[in-house]
């Protein structure tokens, strides 16, 4: 499985990435995470190949997470996409590039 954690707080991407490996390590399940700092660099990695799993924060600094996540879908049609940012006001944007969910933040495990 690949996944790809696409947030511009280099703090919070660290955060989640720590928090998927120890959820994945309790389900022994493995896969590799990938990191960006922006939705320009995850695009041309999405581009050379595919991930299964996308976390995409909505305010990143260059750009707006559901313009990333519309460009996504042009070339992939069947990832896995999770928004995950600080508010809920593009909850419909989201669901309308086929979000699986949408998480506001802080996110806690339980």
């Amino acid at each position: 499985m690949r996944i790809a954690i696409v947030e511009d707080i280099a703090t919070e991407r660290e955060q989640l990435k720590d928090r998927l490996n120890g959820q994945l390590a309790r389900l022994a399940l493995e896969a590799e995470i990938s990191a960006f700092g922006s939705g320009a660099t995850f695009l041309l990695a999405a581009g050379e190949e595919r991930f299964d799993l996308v976390f995409l924060d909505i305010y990143l600094e260059q750009e707006n997470g559901v313009d990333t996540a519309r460009e996504l879908r042009r070339f992939d049609p069947d990832c896995i996409l999770v928004f995950l940012t600080t508010s809920a006001d593009h909850a419909l944007d989201g669901f309308r590039v086929r979000a699986f969910h949408y998480l506001v933040k802080p996110c806690t495990d339980g």
